[in-house]
């Protein structure tokens, strides 16, 4: 997919009953704009339509007071840098359903 930047989203939700729903809804909803790297991180290869949306999703899904969610925006040259033990680099998929 050409156009794209790869992004790193990290989120930390409280532990109570309404931020665990939260949290499970969020976790869907990255699901689907990219690869679950580790327990609270996604890797998401996105042109800046997708990106854009992505982020009015968070934004209407979290509750900033409570929820922390850090985008961290990395171009092709950070990836291919990047350095990983045990297991696979980022790469992009040919599709991403949203």
């Amino acid at each position: 997919m050409s156009n794209t930047l790869f992004y790193l989203v990290i989120y930390d939700l409280p532990d109570n009953k309404e931020a665990n729903k939260r949290r499970t809804r969020l976790h869907k909803m990255l699901s689907g704009y990219g690869k679950w790297a580790q327990y609270s991180v996604f890797e998401c290869f996105l042109s800046v339509v997708q990106f854009t949306k992505l982020q009015i999703k968070i934004e209407k899904l979290i509750k900033p007071e409570e929820d922390s969610v850090k985008i961290y925006v990395l171009d092709a040259g950070s990836v291919k840098r990047t350095i990983t033990y045990g297991s696979e680099k980022p790469r992009q998929c040919d599709s991403i359903i949203i």
